[in-house]
């Protein structure tokens, strides 16, 4: 064989050697492109799940959120809620009002027309409350016929807002072709007499809405005429000093 014609075949060999190898090198990268795509798949997957399981948590989250913070009867913010907002509030505005209403004669409307009636009452209550209608007064049910606003205002603000909850209220409901008749009991503080701090604001806001129940539905102001009761009580645990 020539000279030429090995050098040929030699450099034929070694292009297909390069080819061969190439071809190596070529299937080994689709197998690695192969198992990254693999694990991107896997890893979108799980990205997907996590989100959703996120999403999952989140909503069960918020259920239980406003199972401990929403009334179930009214859908207005309950007893807790309202501490929280009034303990937020005292700490971010000047000047807060506090307003607790107690229907009148509630009792006799459960007695006589039964509880599916109350709770019709009870709601419509609360639809009245939120109609004040202002993002500076907050409704909330403390519990059974007695609700509380607070109010981002001082005592002129509180007292109009305390007199409007009262006229909303006294307006008749018509509830299966019969009128009922509606009387709330309200009692109002604000931080200028009371001070900042939540529980006192309320306590002394159900003393004088207590006075105001002795007569059979009113609007009281808190006064230091009124008294006191035992800080760990409520008015209404404790035997009235005046017939009602």
């Amino acid at each position: 064989m020539s000279q030429t014609a090995n050098s040929l075949l030699t450099s034929a060999g070694g292009l297909l050697a390069g080819l061969a190898l190439a071809g190596l090198w070529a299937l080994r990268l689709w197998s690695l492109l192969t198992r990254a795509r693999i694990r991107l798949r896997k890893l979108e997957r799980a990205a997907v799940v996590t989100a959703q399981l996120v999403e999952t948590l989140q909503a069960e989250r918020d259920k239980y959120h406003r199972q401990a913070t929403e009334d179930d009867l009214t859908g207005l913010p309950n007893r807790r809620a309202a501490i929280e907002r009034l303990t937020r509030t005292v700490k971010t505005h000047s000047e807060v009002g506090v307003i607790v209403l107690d229907l009148v004669g509630f009792k006799l409307i459960n007695d006589r027309f039964g509880h599916r009636v109350g709770n019709i009452v009870l709601s419509q209550v609360a639809e009245r409350l939120r109609r004040l209608g202002r993002s500076d007064i907050f409704a909330a049910r403390l519990s059974g016929d007695e609700f509380v606003l607070i109010v981002q205002g001082g005592p002129d603000r509180t007292r109009s807002v305390a007199g409007r909850a009262w006229r909303h209220i006294k307006d008749p409901f018509v509830l299966e072709a019969r009128q009922v008749d509606i009387v709330a009991s309200i009692g109002y503080t604000t931080t200028s007499q009371a001070g900042r701090d939540p529980a006192t604001l309320l306590h002394l806001a159900d003393i004088a809405m207590y006075w105001a129940k002795a007569n059979r539905g009113a609007v009281h102001g808190y006064d230091e005429d009124m008294g006191d009761v035992p800080s760990d009580a409520r008015p209404r645990d404790w035997p009235p000093p005046y017939k009602v």
